[in-house]
C-alpha cells in the first residue's frame, strides 16, 4: 500500500489505493476521495468484534474504502491539531490504541482487544479494554500536538500522565498509581494518577492531552460567546 503523509501541524493522511485494494478507517475521518473509490461502512472484525469495540469507548463501525477501477486516492485526518504516525507492524506484533487515536489500519491487520487492569480501567481514563492491531500490515493513528516517542529495554521504566498515552506495544503493561502525595495533585497540574510503564517496547504519546485540549477550547468557546 503506498501512502503519503502531508501538512506541518494539522497533518493527513493520503492513501494511495491500486485496484481492488482496501484500507480502513475509523468512522469521520474522511477528509476527501476519488470517485472511482467506494465507501462501505463495515461492523468491525464482525458483530462481536464490533461490539467489543464499542466498549472501548469509540464506534463499533470502520469505513471501508476500495478503488473499484484504477488507481485512487483517500485522505483522511484528525479532528484536533496533531501529527499522524505510521506503524508498521511485523506478524504477529500487536499495537495497543487508546480509542481516539486509530485513523486508518491495513486490511491485513487484525483486531481485538486488549484488557487493562481495574486501575488503569477506572483512572487511566481508557476504559476496561483498549483496540489491539496485530500484524502484518500497518496501522496509521492520530497524535495531538507533536509525537513523544520513548523505547523500553525491560530495565527502565516510565510514568506518565494518563492523558498523554496515544498508543504502546503490547507487550508493554501499565499499573496506575497515586501520586506522591495530595499537595503535588492539588497544584502540580498533573491530576491524582500516573501510568507506570515496563516491560520491552515502544511507548508513543501525545504532545497535547487531548481531554485537556478539548476542555480548554470548550471553556474559550463559552468565553467568546459571552461577549456576543
Amino acid at each position: 500500500m503506498k501512502y503519503q503523509i502531508v501538512g506541518n501541524n494539522m497533518q493527513a493522511l493520503n492513501v494511495i489505493l491500486e485496484e481492488g485494494e482496501k484500507v480502513y478507517a475509523d468512522s469521520g475521518h474522511l477528509l476527501s476521495k476519488s470517485d472511482n473509490v467506494t465507501m462501505v461502512p463495515r461492523l468491525a472484525g464482525g458483530l462481536v468484534k464490533a461490539i467489543e469495540r464499542k466498549a472501548t469507548g469509540t464506534t463499533a463501525m470502520l469505513t471501508e474504502f476500495q478503488s473499484k477501477s484504477g488507481e485512487g486516492i483517500v485522505s483522511v485526518s484528525g479532528i484536533l491539531p496533531g501529527k499522524v504516525v505510521e506503524v508498521d507492524l511485523a506478524p504477529g506484533q500487536g499495537l495497543a490504541v487508546e480509542h481516539d487515536a486509530l485513523l486508518a489500519v491495513e486490511e491485513s491487520v487484525g483486531f481485538t482487544l486488549q484488557r487493562v487492569s481495574l486501575g488503569a480501567a477506572f483512572w487511566g481514563g481508557a476504559g476496561l479494554m483498549l483496540q489491539k492491531f496485530t500484524g502484518p500490515g500497518k496501522v496509521f493513528i492520530h497524535v495531538v500536538g507533536d509525537t513523544i516517542s520513548h523505547d523500553l529495554d525491560g530495565t527502565n521504566h516510565i510514568e506518565v500522565d494518563p492523558g498523554h498515552i496515544a498508543a504502546f506495544d503490547s507487550s508493554l503493561s501499565y499499573t496506575i498509581r497515586g501520586v506522591d502525595n495530595v499537595r503535588t495533585a492539588m497544584f502540580g497540574g498533573v491530576g491524582l494518577f500516573l501510568a507506570n510503564f515496563t516491560g520491552t517496547g515502544k511507548l508513543i504519546l501525545h504532545s497535547v492531552s487531548r481531554t485537556k485540549l478539548a476542555a480548554e477550547l470548550y471553556l474559550t468557546g463559552k468565553e467568546l460567546n459571552k461577549g456576543k
